[in-house]
């Protein structure tokens, strides 16, 4: 599958990547159908994240549909059309239980940092239940995206 590759500081390159799979029972593979290039992505690629390494696929957002779940996944199916935010989230730890997501003990902010993102023509999701929202499948992914852009302009401004 073609991806988008970090290698260093403003060094990336569209390339060959092999399709992820499922690690985890929880997991979920999505091929992506729009993804979002977001300003928080910018410093990412420019080398600001210290987790991100030479070889990761990078990407946050995005829009797609299921292409294969894991057997713990039960609010998901093959064939259902998913909104991709950048943080992934189990459900069920404290933070998660406070509505504090991005804080996941077992997630986070993981996307495109320390695990595959979304750049890609698949991406693997971890704990697909708490980190995946179903859409219609006619739903405008154009609008969707923009929408996404939106909300992430709005809580950076600490609007939402």
């Amino acid at each position: 599958m073609n991806a988008l590759v970090y290698h260093s500081a403003d060094k990336e390159s569209w390339q060959k990547m092999p399709m992820p799979v499922i690690q985890y029972s929880t997991d979920a593979v999505v091929k992506m159908k729009k993804a979002v290039i977001y300003e928080t992505d910018i410093p990412v690629m420019n080398g600001n994240a210290l987790s991100l390494t030479d070889g990761r696929i990078v990407g946050h957002e995005g829009v797609g549909v299921i292409e294969e779940v894991g057997k713990a996944v039960s609010n998901f199916k093959k064939g259902d059309h998913v909104l991709i935010f950048s943080t992934t989230s189990c459900g069920v730890c404290a933070n998660c239980a406070q509505g504090l997501y991005s804080l996941c003990e077992k997630g986070g902010k993981m996307l495109g940092n320390v695990i595959d993102g979304t750049q890609a023509e698949y991406v693997r999701i971890p704990y697909a239940d708490g980190s995946l929202f179903p859409i219609s499948a006619d739903a405008d992914e154009g609008v969707l995206v923009k929408l996404m852009l939106h909300l992430n302009t709005l809580a950076k401004k600490k609007v939402v």
